[in-house]
């Protein structure tokens, strides 16, 4: 927790504000810190500031291994460690500042809360693993790799304290014969000497760490630290305790031969576990005081600061040079806050987590102020609507790009029929009813997976009557964390992302539509399942799995036996949004809590026509489909947990036909212009004409997408960007060429018999994550973008 700044400690070093201190470590002191409140500074980004005590400074070549080790870490870019923001080795006290995270570090919440339990343990290892393999990617060894280096935060574990210089000699011990590091969390190589440490000793420490959190106990026990070192250069772990679940992977780890010992990638893939770690409450209350005392910090507008009772000594203070500027008279002591402080929005979520709203020095909000623009949140996974709540609206977060990623093309081994993507894997369905994955990095194939039950069926294609006849049945993937998550005519499986090992499977319905899939949000797969053995496509019904182990957790029917065959629709989940999924069913959408499977409320008759859910915030907006020729279609607005209605407007074709709801504005893709609405009124803030095909050929549009405040679509040759206001009003279309994309193409004869979606012109699909487009054509290539700025 936040620690007063000590009388005499500087208001300033480098470049970062103090506003507290977190700790000291064995080579200095750690502060909180801020970056300056200056216009066109990154007002509110708060950091953790590493200091380095004198004595270590006076050491002969210290400062040179220390400016290397600088430029190295600057080199370090991965979503699972707290990323280096600045570091200067010729300032009078070396300094090192890295992204702050808020909340307690592994050894914290174990020693509060207990062990983890198996499935977070794995996620946390995935998690741990993906960060060494970025580390040592980039050609850094942790080498101190132990519980309080690992911090946890709401989304996830963050590693920090990676490559960071060591005292003279790069050995483990030092003139004074002190260990550095904590023995019990070495590996056998470390107690050699660290000249022996290699990427294989991170692992070995990972799997002590590991130990750790599944048991709340050292793996090498306690007693004389030669005792200690001994079993630890032996690797002789105590495992009994550790759950039979987690045995052998951990027992791989700490494998006495380097060698013998999984790589990080391999150890992901042992592992199987979700890179999101789904914390205990205990844990999730942790870190949600952690968010709590640093939103009351900096309501206060000034730093943490006590009035020591006797001088401290000269030594244990971080000065700055002469000159450099010092803080004000230190204010009287006070106790520290445990009440939310007026002006300072925390915004809870589930357990008690906030995402935490500050604001700059000086600048304390009206009560009716907005908050300012913050990088997006991180997001589990996009499909071709965006997320789960399926309003089109993506937000950006930069800190999603894959490590080392650059623009990339690739082409699929067959055209694509629908893709789903998260941070590091897209994966496609294709046309002949298959899944392929790739590398969102580089575009390298991953793994494919064939879950057709009769070879035969290998075509998807549009019949005579207009039926469309999907390969396999095969459903829409759908990407989540690190999971993928298929569907078949029979078959429902979770897989790992990255490897496409299974983890689980389970019995399904056939899928419903070509827009079917899964949905996956908060630890729950939600998918539509038969009522009966025979799997009749009359009677269908929802099932919520856990995302985890597959377990039913609650199962409720949509259609009821004997409905015309002119009455069958997708009957299946369409969306979820804060808790609440929304299913098709014979009587139209419904709304039920996620957790329990309890309904919610039901559309009213006059939504009856809505076979889709558009969720945003308070509202959910459903655009009615008559069946009539002379009906007129309607936008529906409701209430996004009872699905009573709140008004509806005309959404003629060439109008109000939202692909994306967001910003107060309703964006659709007409038959020859992007148009954008006012979603009160349904008045036009803008069209956007696409672009048309040369004579003799043909291209399609994606549906536009709302990326932050810009709206995006593409074609068969460019990305195009409109940026719009917080009134939705749009300003000026960038076109952006997309290097690889096909071009416009002739089209092929129509065929009596039916068309295969493999000959058609279909519109490409544009997932986007990270600040990163992903744009699929209709023929299998894939082309990767950065969107623009």
């Amino acid at each position: 927790m936040l620690l007063p700044l000590r009388e005499g400690t500087p208001a300033r070093i480098g470049p970062y504000e103090l506003l507290a201190r977190l700790g000291a470590g064995g080579m200095g002191e750690v502060f909180l810190g801020r970056t300056p409140s200056v216009a066109g500074a990154h007002d509110g980004t708060y950091v953790a500031v590493k200091t380095v005590r004198r004595d270590v400074v006076a050491e002969p070549a210290f400062r040179d291994r220390f400016r290397r080790e600088i430029k190295v870490a600057r080199l370090v870019s991965s979503p699972y460690a707290a990323a280096p923001l600045g570091g200067d080795a010729d300032d009078e006290v070396p300094w090192l500042a890295t992204a702050y995270v808020p909340g307690p570090s592994l050894s914290q919440a174990v020693r509060r809360g207990g062990p983890l339990p198996v499935p977070t343990v794995r996620a946390l290892g995935t998690a741990l693993a993906r960060a060494l393999a970025d580390l040592h990617g980039a050609g850094v060894l942790h080498r101190d790799l132990k519980p309080g280096n690992v911090m946890l935060a709401a989304d996830g574990p963050r590693v920090i304290d990676f490559g960071i210089a060591r005292s003279s000699g790069a050995t483990t011990m030092t003139a004074t014969g002190m260990m550095v590091g904590t023995p019990s969390f070495m590996s056998p190589e470390h107690v050699a000497g660290a000249r022996h440490v290699t990427g294989a000793s991170d692992v070995f420490c990972l799997g002590s760490v590991l130990c750790y959190a599944a048991t709340g106990e050292d793996p090498f026990g306690d007693g004389p630290l030669a005792a200690v070192l001994y079993r630890v250069s032996q690797a002789e772990a105590d495992l009994s305790r550790v759950p039979s679940d987690l045995r052998d992977v951990i027992a791989a780890c700490l494998a006495a031969d380097p060698a013998a010992r999984p790589t990080p990638e391999g150890l992901v893939a042992l592992l199987g576990g979700g890179e999101r770690a789904s914390w205990p409450q205990g844990v999730l209350d942790h870190i949600g005081e952690y968010g709590r005392e640093l939103a009351q910090l900096v309501a206060t507008g000034t730093a943490l600061r006590e009035v020591a009772s006797a001088p401290t000594a000269p030594d244990q203070l971080p000065t700055l040079p002469p000159g450099a500027p010092t803080s004000g008279p230190a204010p009287a002591p006070r106790k520290r806050r445990r009440l939310l402080a007026a002006g300072v929005a925390l915004a809870l979520v589930a357990g008690g987590v906030g995402a935490y709203v500050l604001w700059p020095e000086g600048k304390q909000p009206a009560a009716d102020a907005k908050p300012p623009k913050t990088a997006g949140p991180r997001i589990p996974g996009v499909d071709d609507r965006g997320l789960t709540d399926a309003s089109g609206v993506v937000p950006q977060n930069t800190e999603q790009r894959p490590a080392g990623w650059k623009p990339w093309k690739e082409k699929l081994t067959a055209p694509a029929l629908g893709c789903s993507a998260g941070e590091s894997v897209l994966v496609c369905r294709t046309t002949d009813g298959r899944y392929e994955a790739l590398d969102t990095a580089t575009g390298r194939k991953l793994w494919d997976a064939n879950l057709v039950k009769d070879p035969r069926d290998n075509l998807s294609f549009v019949g005579p009557s207009g039926g469309i006849f999907i390969a396999g049945a095969t459903a829409r993937p759908s990407v989540h964390g690190d999971t993928a998550v298929l569907a078949t005519g029979e078959r429902l499986q979770v897989r790992d992302a990255r490897t496409g090992a299974v983890r689980w499977e389970k019995r399904a319905a056939a899928q419903q539509g070509q827009g079917s899939r899964p949905i996956v949000a908060d630890g729950i797969v939600f998918a539509a399942t038969p009522r009966t053995e025979e799997l009749d496509l009359e009677e269908i019904g929802m099932t919520a799995f856990s995302l985890a182990d597959g377990k039913e957790l609650w199962s409720k029917g949509l259609t009821n036996a004997g409905i015309p065959r002119s009455e069958i629709k997708d009957f299946e989940p369409v969306a979820y949004a804060k808790g609440v999924v929304y299913a098709l069913g014979d009587a139209g959408i419904i709304a039920y809590d996620g957790k329990t499977g309890t309904e919610l409320g039901q559309v009213d008759q006059e939504a009856e026509d809505c076979e889709t859910v558009k969720v945003l915030g308070p509202d959910a907006y459903c655009l009615g489909t008559p069946h009539s020729g002379a009906a007129e279609g309607r936008l529906h607005r409701l209430d996004s947990r009872t699905l009573a209605a709140k008004g509806s407007l005309p959404a003629p074709v060439e109008g109000l036909r939202p692909d994306a709801v967001g910003l107060g504005a309703a964006v659709g893709l007409g038959p020859d212009a992007v148009k954008i609405h006012a979603l009160k009124d349904g008045a036009l803030l803008g069209s956007y004409a696409t672009k048309a095909a040369p004579e003799g050929l043909a291209l399609a549009r994606s549906a536009p997408l709302l990326a932050g405040e810009q709206v995006v679509w593409a074609d068969y040759s460019a990305l195009y960007t409109v940026r719009l206001d917080k009134h939705g009003k749009p300003a000026g279309l960038k076109v952006t060429p997309v290097p690889g994309a096909p071009g416009p193409r002739a089209e092929k004869e129509p065929d009596p018999n039916g068309t295969s979606f493999a000959d058609m012109i279909r519109s490409p699909e544009v997932l986007l994550i990270g600040g990163i487009a992903h744009l699929v054509y209709d023929q299998g290539v894939v082309a990767s973008v950065e969107l623009p700025k």
